[in-house]
């Protein structure tokens, strides 16, 4: 039997949320996607959870959302991986949770915030962004944009995202 070479990429969904089916087919197009549905207030341990499925599945990129992408790029950053990370609660994280100590490395890193976001102040978060973020960062800020990331933002995100990260992998 031939083992399945296809590479695969970590999304991690927001508090009490999950992974749309039209945000799935979007990264699908590109890559296996794991989406391991995550309970952030009744799981002990959590990071060191996410990086065994790491270690296991071996994701070539993460993409985070609020909660998810304030893990995705602390994931991101320990296992020197890329990572996008929409409205990522990084400035107010709303529940404890088991965050190493931020240790940066040079991966590459895209913050996409919406500036009328009202669950994660995009001022406050664009400010911790710019005071703790790894330098090999992007920032993409869309003025209209809420919490919510619309389908048409999150395809044009995800397409430029990882069209630069396979080009990396295939060089």
């Amino acid at each position: 039997m031939e083992e399945d070479n296809r590479k695969k990429i970590l999304y991690l969904h927001g508090l009490d949320s999950t992974l749309s089916k039209e945000k799935r087919v979007v990264m699908r197009l590109y890559l296996d996607v794991v989406a391991p549905k995550i309970d952030y207030r009744n799981t002990p341990g959590l990071f060191k959870e996410l990086s065994k499925l790491i270690a296991i599945e071996k994701p070539v990129a993460i993409v985070g959302s609020s909660m998810g992408g304030c893990l995705a790029y602390y994931l991101a950053m320990k296992h020197k991986l890329p990572a996008l990370c929409f409205n990522p609660a990084l400035c107010c994280c709303p529940i404890e949770i088991d965050l190493p100590k931020l240790v940066k490395s040079n991966n590459h890193t895209v913050f996409v915030i919406g500036g009328k976001d009202n669950v994660v102040p995009a001022v406050e978060n664009f400010e911790w962004i710019r005071l703790n973020a790894n330098s090999n960062f992007e920032l993409r800020w869309y003025n209209k944009m809420a919490h919510r990331v619309d389908v048409k933002i999150f395809k044009k995100e995800v397409e430029r995202f990882l069209k630069r990260v396979l080009l990396r992998i295939i060089r």
